[in-house]
């Protein structure tokens, strides 16, 4: 039987242990923020989207029950979704192992690549979120970038 008590203390140890990565994620994105007015890291270098670019708009679209949008900005919010889903149920529900993780992450990679790749070959750069952004890192420090 699941019980939540085992559930939330699986929570709690986690939060326990990598609460300060979540603290570090939250400065990198203040500061990256009132810096370059971006969150990506390959956006602020190169100025060129990456295949994450648009997901965190993609997630609150499809919370949201704007599944058409969602996918628009990322459609790789899906796969994504998938995997955190895959991986909660086995970590906090089960409190096992999860099952294949390596196969998993290289399977969303892969997945997250391919469609980076049509929707640069298809988008770039005039569609949201795959544009180029001119206040690059690299533009800046190399004339003629």
């Amino acid at each position: 039987m699941i019980k939540i008590k085992n559930i939330l203390g699986r929570i709690y140890k986690d939060i326990k242990e990598y609460g300060w990565a979540v603290i570090v994620f939250l400065i990198y994105y203040v500061l990256i923020h009132v810096i370059f007015d971006a969150f990506c890291p390959l956006l602020v270098l190169t100025g060129i989207p990456c295949a994450g670019c648009g997901m965190t708009r993609a997630f609150l679209y499809l919370f949201r029950g704007q599944f058409s949008r969602a996918m628009y900005m990322n459609p790789s919010v899906i796969p994504v979704l998938g995997f955190i889903i895959y991986v909660a149920f086995f970590r906090y529900v089960l409190g096992k192992k999860v099952k294949g993780l390596k196969w998993c992450i290289i399977g969303l990679v892969t997945v997250m690549l391919i469609l980076y790749g049509y929707r640069m070959w298809m988008y770039f750069p005039d569609r949201v979120p795959y544009v180029y952004y001119g206040d690059n890192i690299l533009a800046e420090q190399l004339p003629g970038y």
